[in-house]
């Protein structure tokens, strides 16, 4: 039988070695999804671990800031990195004619935090589904 949370957090590792090729290249926008869906299926992950999924982005943001952060002890501070790549994610994939890139806006040094401590919170809980 597969580990589904495993299986998330290595897929969220291969969308960060993806981010960082097309960061590398100049490829922002795509750099910006990528790194999105590392951490989306970094907090799939965590929902996992604790029993839950959710259909839809916007479930998996949500259900991720009440049960992970709010009643499990996630960093708050990391746990707005989802939403900042959801928004980035979203620019890049909808909004790129209208979109001028800001210099402080490193989609792949805020995905990595994020699913690296996401990560490590699934493993101290030691709840793998």
């Amino acid at each position: 039988m597969t580990d589904p949370v495993g299986a998330l957090l290595a897929r969220a590792g291969t969308e960060i070695e993806a981010a960082r090729v097309l960061q590398d290249a100049g490829f922002h926008q795509q750099a910006d999804s990528r790194a999105y869906y590392a951490a989306f299926y970094a907090a799939e992950a965590a929902l996992l671990a604790l029993g839950e999924s959710r259909s839809k982005h916007s479930g998996v943001i949500s259900a991720f800031g009440r049960m992970v952060v709010k009643d499990g002890g996630f960093d708050a501070a990391l746990g707005v990195s989802l939403r900042v790549l959801f928004d980035l994610r979203n620019a890049a994939d909808y909004d790129w004619l209208e979109r001028s890139r800001s210099s402080d806006e490193d989609s792949v040094e805020i995905a990595q935090p994020f699913v690296e401590a996401v990560a490590e919170w699934i493993a101290a809980r030691g709840t793998q589904s």
